[in-house]
């Protein structure tokens, strides 16, 4: 069982995580297909590597989110993915 202190440090794990990667680009579900979104995530890997070095990746119901270290990577993924919406 999880105890609340660990709930606590996890969560500022993830605060402190996050916050080094503060250039975000969001994309909503509506309208990409399950294979433009396979090729998007391909695409997003094969330049920028697994996730938690360049960037790391967030998912909710309404969008994805890709977060950078840095706002290079950042435009660059913008301009990547601006070609296929």
């Amino acid at each position: 069982m999880i105890q609340e202190a660990e709930l606590g440090t996890s969560y500022q794990k993830k605060a402190i995580i996050e916050k080094k990667f503060d250039y975000i680009v969001r994309i909503e579900w509506n309208y990409q297909t399950i294979d433009w979104w396979n090729e998007s995530c391909a695409m997003v890997m094969q330049v920028f590597g697994l996730p938690g070095n360049r960037f790391i990746y967030h998912s909710s119901e309404d969008y994805m989110q890709f977060r950078f270290h840095s706002e290079k990577d950042q435009q660059l993924c913008r301009i990547m993915l601006s070609e296929k919406l």
